[in-house]
């Protein structure tokens, strides 16, 4: 914190008050004036401050003819011969508070955290800003209000499943010469545990966790689960527990996290734990439930890659020309294949187990046929397909790109609108809840990077939260153009979509001219029969994927 330095404190008072002494009378027509000014600045009386720390208070009003300061228990008055390279005051007490005190300037240690309040009392003959008029006098009782916080002491606590295998407490302190006596949990490589921060005291709004030997090495998380894939023996790792935000003092506390931990070779198989999955480079990926230690010469051959295109009438097997362990990610597996593949591919993939080990010597198993996920390029800006930027309008349905107009509703009942109350993903959706009208919501497509709505063949996406109480059968989206004949119309069956949860939905749509840029949204009552009340359902996530024909 910057100090306060008393020549620079009593150049202030100069500057202010001038050659104004206590005895000194003003002469007939001078100005009595409330004023001060403090070590955190000239305009609030409202500070916040790191338990410890000092404010330096000046009195600079003008023709008082009483003055005192009061400042709380809780408090140390300090005396003026410290300079801003002191850290420890002890030696600069002069009294501890509650006290009262008369001199202009006065600086004022804070040593116990909570909200504490500094009293300015001036008697002016004169009315001034924010007097009373007592006993034929004008009296000021100015109150510099002061939230103390306190020093920041972590607590936190560490599962395993659902057992509690460390609780560290605000009060405990521990050290790294006593880690042979902390306790140790023993885990199988793969397994996970979970870091809980607790922290209250000195009210903290951030942690950065440092782990040891992890599947990640830092995170800020209130909550985190670690994976252990690794063999061998190590502690845990630090907490950081921070306050740093706008209206509170910085400050940070570090402590150690007080438990060993002791990584065996797993009991499980070493298997294929999630999706196979390409992506825009043709890579195709999947994850196994533990770190890979090592790839052998001539794995490539192991794996079958089948690929069908019935349009194309092709069928065959694509050879994989490299297997590795992804660069960022060790429990993840990269196939790259000798041969383009297509996004109107069907692709399946089947392992026979060779020789790739994990950290801790088991050997993955065989798999598939698997299917593989296709990637589907979105030409689509990702902020406009999920409404992410907001307009005030709601003639707008609140949603950068998108228009409704008149027909929908007011500032305080829309049928189409954007929120934040849900989203699939990123922070926004658009909502929709009237079934009686025939209104559309209108979008003006805005294109990711260098892409363009050519004509062709797509894959139309879109994600929908259906509200349990809703009975809508269908909606509609339209690729608009000039002449509604040219009008592509898309049908979506809502009969047996979950409800309660994100679906992505997806069908084909063939565009013979390229987009016009206007696409729109619309739930149609004859599309609808027989559905009445209100009904929600939100939208996200809008995707067009032009299809890559094999040739």
């Amino acid at each position: 914190m910057k100090k306060v330095i008393y020549s620079i404190l009593m150049g202030l008072i100069a500057l202010f008050v001038g050659c104004n002494g206590d005895d000194y009378e003003a002469p007939f027509g001078d100005f009595s004036s409330l004023r001060w000014t403090t070590s955190q600045g000239f305009e609030s009386s409202d500070y916040v401050l790191a338990l410890g720390d000092y404010i330096g208070f000046i009195d600079v009003s003008r023709n008082a003819i009483e003055h005192s300061w009061r400042i709380p228990e809780g408090t140390k008055l300090l005396n003026n011969d410290f300079t801003e390279n002191d850290s420890i005051y002890s030696e600069f007490v002069v009294q501890n508070g509650p006290l009262s005190y008369e001199e202009k300037l006065m600086n004022v240690q804070f040593t116990e955290p909570g909200i504490k309040e500094v009293v300015l009392r001036n008697v002016f003959r004169d009315s001034v800003k924010e007097s009373t008029f007592v006993g034929g006098q004008w009296v000021v009782e100015k109150t510099f209000t002061v939230k103390v916080f306190d020093d920041i002491e972590p607590a936190f606590k560490v599962m395993k499943g659902d057992e509690e295998i460390l609780n560290v407490s605000e009060v405990d302190m521990p050290n790294e010469a006593d880690s042979a006596s902390w306790p140790t949990v023993t885990i199988e490589a793969g397994e996970e545990l979970t870091y809980i921060d607790m922290t209250t005291i000195g009210e903290p709004d951030t942690r950065v966790w440092t782990f040891n030997n992890g599947n990640i090495d830092t995170n800020n998380k209130e909550s985190v689960g670690v994976l252990y894939n690794r063999l061998g023996n190590f502690t845990a790792g630090i907490i950081t527990s921070k306050r740093g935000s706008d209206d509170a003092p910085d400050g940070e506390a570090v402590k150690l996290i007080p438990l060993n931990i002791k990584v065996i070779p797993s009991s499980k198989p070493f298997v294929i734990s999630s999706n196979l999955t390409e992506d825009i480079s043709d890579m195709i990926s999947f994850k196994v439930n533990g770190e890979v230690g090592s790839i052998a010469e001539g794995e490539e051959n192991n794996f079958t890659v089948n690929v069908v295109n019935t349009v194309a009438g092709f069928n065959q097997n694509i050879p994989v020309s490299s297997v590795a362990i992804n660069a960022d990610d060790a429990s993840q597996i990269d196939l790259t294949l000798s041969a383009p593949i297509y996004n109107s591919d069907e692709i399946t993939i089947t392992y026979t187990t060779g020789n790739i080990q994990s950290v801790d010597t088991r050997t993955l198993e065989s798999f598939g046929p698997e299917a593989v996920e296709i990637f589907f390029d979105n030409i689509l800006d990702s902020d406009w397909a999920g409404y992410e930027v907001s307009d005030s309008d709601f003639k707008n349905a609140f949603a950068a790109g998108y228009n409704v107009g008149n027909a929908n509703g007011d500032d305080s009942d829309q049928i189409y609108a954007r929120t934040e109350s849900i989203a699939a993903s990123g922070i926004a959706s658009m909502s929709f809840t009237n079934v009686t009208t025939n209104t559309r919501l209108k979008g003006t497509i805005t294109y990711a990077n260098g892409a363009t709505g050519v004509a062709g063949s797509y894959r139309v996406s879109i994600k929908v939260f259906i509200d349990p109480s809703s009975t809508l059968l269908a909606f509609n989206t339209i690729f608009k153009y000039p002449s509604n004949s040219d009008n592509v119309t898309l049908t979506w069956d809502l009969m047996g979509v979950a409800k309660g949860q994100w679906v992505e939905l997806s069908q084909e749509a063939n565009l013979t001219m390229d987009m016009s840029d206007e696409y729109h949204i619309r739930v149609r009552p004859n599309t609808n029969s027989g559905v009445t009340g209100e009904q929600i359902i939100y939208f996200d996530d809008n995707s067009f994927a032009l299809i890559e024909p094999r040739m």
